[in-house]
């Protein structure tokens, strides 16, 4: 659902299905209401025609001939067409040879109206009947008063409204897919500038593109102009924080050097103000490094992850050649992460060389990506972390073993480090025992 063409086609699916079955329900009443309609007219007319043909003598005694019926079907049995006439006693004074019972009685209506209605009986069936009711004229000069009845078999009409509304509603699907595939096509070639500006703006993180196109069509054009003017004012913050960061290294350079040059012979405040200094300038350096490490996030390519984990080792095999360490770099040269290179080798040198410090005679690392987010596992074979420690470990200055030289923070810049990237890690102990240091960074595209 957080696609805005999937939304709008569902909106628009739905209220298209509201329309149409509303519609179609309309046409179908409107249809069924002109078709009961016709056939009453038809009923009515040959009711007309019957009175037309009907004879009465002076007993009051109905003649109708069969050969003067206005409907041959009424002269065939069980036709599905029948007439009957019925005194004012309520009486079947005739039928039609195809009437074989009786249509069902009705003592509703007024001399002159007319009655139509559908109804089922258990020897016709279904059928539509139509009752009018006359006041006859009789040779004596008295009246008297006749129910004329005509029944219809509905069957057929049935049939033809079921046949009609199955067409309608494949006719008014049909319209509705082909109404909705038009909405689809328009959608999409009218959202195509959302999703070049999208695939645009992935090229400007990957480095490919230096900003957004100018010529957008009018809606979009306060959007890329400030996205493009956010993009150059961010480069420039950049730009000025590295020369300020720059400037105060440069600064403080010339003063830490005379202090480290100084006379160290005199007293030892002298010595200790050296070692202050070049505590002070790897204090300097470091935050120089964070600093720099928190910037251009969004605009930074994605690195391969097997790549500097390679390179820190080749080094520390170097370093530890006579311990005889075996690594083993299991990560897949296809995860990346968006974040500087040197970060990588900052997060991957401090843990590699704190499990080479601390006896691990063999040190594996693993990759998977996972849910946007690619995990790194860092085993080794050494002596683990003390109980109770997994937490302070990750503290500035806390150390598990004191005898090897070391200032306890590294654990802590890696995790500031990965914290800067939206990332984490996590202290443990391995099934033997060894160390594991877990880190999560969210994947590069």
């Amino acid at each position: 659902m957080n696609s805005i063409t999937v939304r709008l086609l569902l909106a628009a699916a739905l209220l298209m299905a509201v329309i149409i079955g509303v519609t179609t329900l309309a046409i179908q009443q409107s249809v069924d209401q002109r078709a009961r309609q016709a056939q009453q007219e038809r009923m009515q007319g040959q009711i007309y025609a019957l009175l037309g043909v009907t004879e009465i003598d002076g007993n009051g005694n109905i003649d109708i001939h069969a050969s003067d019926l206005p409907n041959g079907l009424m002269r065939q049995p069980d036709s599905g067409t029948y007439a009957e006439v019925r005194d004012t006693e309520e009486r079947q004074v005739w039928r039609s040879p195809s009437l074989t019972s009786s249509i069902p009685n009705s003592t509703d209506g007024a001399i002159g109206q007319w009655m139509f209605s559908k109804e089922v009986d258990d020897t016709l069936g279904s059928i539509f009947v139509n009752r009018f009711a006359v006041e006859w004229l009789l040779p004596s000069g008295s009246t008297t008063a006749y129910q004329f009845v005509l029944a219809d078999s509905s069957d057929n009409f049935d049939r033809q409204r079921s046949l009609f509304n199955r067409k309608l509603w494949i006719a008014m699907l049909t319209m509705g897919a082909l109404l909705l595939l038009s909405i689809a096509a328009a959608l999409t070639w009218g959202l195509s500038p959302l999703r070049r500006i999208s695939k645009q703006l992935n090229e400007i993180e990957s480095g490919k593109r230096e900003s957004l196109p100018v010529e957008v069509p009018v809606e979009l054009y306060p959007l890329t102009s400030r996205i493009n003017m956010l993009i150059a004012s961010e480069r420039s913050r950049q730009k000025r924080y590295r020369q300020t960061l720059d400037d105060l290294a440069h600064s403080l350079k010339t003063p830490l050097s005379v202090l480290r040059n100084s006379d160290t012979t005199n007293s030892k405040a002298a010595q200790e103000q050296i070692r202050q200094a070049d505590r002070m300038e790897q204090i300097v350096s470091y935050h120089i490094k964070r600093a720099d490490a928190g910037t251009q996030r969004l605009l930074t390519a994605p690195v391969a992850l097997s790549g500097p984990a390679d390179r820190i080792i080749r080094s520390l095999e170097k370093v530890y050649r006579q311990r005889d360490i075996i690594f083993e770099n299991n990560i897949a040269p296809d995860l990346r992460v968006r974040s500087e290179e040197a970060d990588l080798m900052e997060i991957y040198g401090n843990i590699l060389e704190n499990a080479c410090k601390y006896g691990a005679q063999r040190i594996t690392l693993q990759g998977r990506k996972q849910s946007g987010m690619v995990t790194i596992t860092v085993d080794d074979d050494g002596p683990g972390f003390p109980d109770g420690m997994y937490e302070r470990l990750q503290k500035r200055g806390e150390r598990a073993d004191t005898q090897i030289e070391g200032q306890g923070i590294g654990l802590s810049i890696t995790r500031e480090l990965l914290e800067g990237y939206g990332g984490s890690l996590t202290v443990a102990n391995n099934s033997d025992g060894g160390a594991r240091i877990t880190i999560m960074l969210p994947a590069g595209s």
